[in-house]
């Protein structure tokens, strides 16, 4: 009997403790007014919203020193990770008469298919990702505005936690695709799990290095942890990234 390949990973409700990101007080008397008339949490989930906006134009670069690839893909998946856990599965509510479930399913990559003979390219990949990163920005776009406006966000915080996960686990794969014809979908889709739960650890233990969880928000906060010490530590082709990205957010 054969293996089916693995399709699903999952997120543990209890992913990370300690030191979460707050956005800072701004010292601009007119943006201090604007925020004080908008409810609670607008602040953080719109910089969620920027940053997903600044990820998707980092990840538009092309690099051809690895290293920048490797800090890339660690920093953008471990931010992209930890924001789909606060925003998706930090507080599962479920009715009173139901035990809380101590994870949430997260669909991993799908590389390969052994009855279509397909194997996932990097390229693919690539495009996937970039693609899938300008519309989940537009997704927490519209998380924005019905937080602002009143409406109930339970629905759209899901939407916009699986898609973040999504794009952490794309991006922990993006060095097994291209997966030679010899090899089955079954042991591609377990390296895709391995990676996955790889990319998950390093989410959780970047806080170590940083001094704070890493999260998409922060990438919209040149002050933020997580911007200085990329400005202070990515190889040349990510730190550009970064800045480039950062200046057209702000020039738009």
């Amino acid at each position: 009997m054969n293996k089916q390949p693995y399709r699903k990973s999952y997120q543990s409700r209890n992913h990370l403790t300690g030191e979460h990101y707050v956005p800072d007080r701004t010292r601009d008397p007119n943006e201090a007014e604007r925020r004080h008339s908008l409810p609670g949490g607008t602040i953080l989930a719109e910089q969620q919203r920027d940053g997903l906006v600044i990820a998707s134009s980092i990840m538009g670069h092309e690099f051809d020193n690895p290293r920048d690839n490797a800090f890339i893909t660690e920093m953008l998946g471990a931010s992209a990770f930890n924001a789909s856990w606060y925003t998706f599965a930090r507080k599962i509510t479920v009715p009173k008469t139901h035990r809380p479930p101590s994870r949430r399913v997260i669909d991993l990559p799908e590389l390969a298919d052994d009855d279509a003979d397909w194997r996932e390219t990097r390229s693919g990949l690539l495009t996937k990702i970039r693609q899938g990163l300008a519309h989940t920005a537009g997704t927490a776009e519209q998380l924005v505005t019905m937080h602002i406006s009143g409406h109930s966000t339970e629905r759209l915080n899901m939407r916009l936690g699986q898609q973040m996960a999504r794009h952490s686990l794309q991006l922990a794969c993006l060095e097994i695709a291209n997966a030679p014809r010899g090899m089955s979908a079954f042991d591609i889709q377990d390296t895709a799990r391995e990676r996955s739960l790889d990319a998950q650890e390093s989410a959780r233990t970047l806080t170590n290095v940083i001094g704070i969880h890493p999260s998409v928000a922060q990438l919209a906060n040149p002050d933020s942890p997580l911007s200085v010490h990329w400005r202070r530590n990515a190889p040349d082709g990510a730190y550009n990234a970064y800045e480039q990205g950062l200046e057209e957010f702000r020039a738009a």
